[in-house]
């Protein structure tokens, strides 16, 4: 089994991301914070649990907030 990075798996993450959204008619429609709340369920099924704060709109809910 490959052990990968939790930092390479957010590079991968975020790469998915872009590449979907930029790609997808689904998006051409969507408010700010429905896009948003589709990017958060995509981390969360990865094991990162985000939650907008304040200019920020995903900050991990397990790490301490160091903004």
């Amino acid at each position: 089994m490959i052990h990968v990075s939790d930092r390479q798996k957010l590079i991968d993450i975020a790469f998915q991301l872009v590449l979907t959204s930029t790609s997808n008619e689904w998006f051409k429609d969507k408010s700010q914070e429905e896009i948003a709340n589709w990017v958060s369920e995509q981390y969360r099924a990865c094991g990162f649990d985000t939650v907008p704060m304040g200019a920020s709109w995903g900050v991990l809910k397990d790490e301490p907030n160091t903004r």
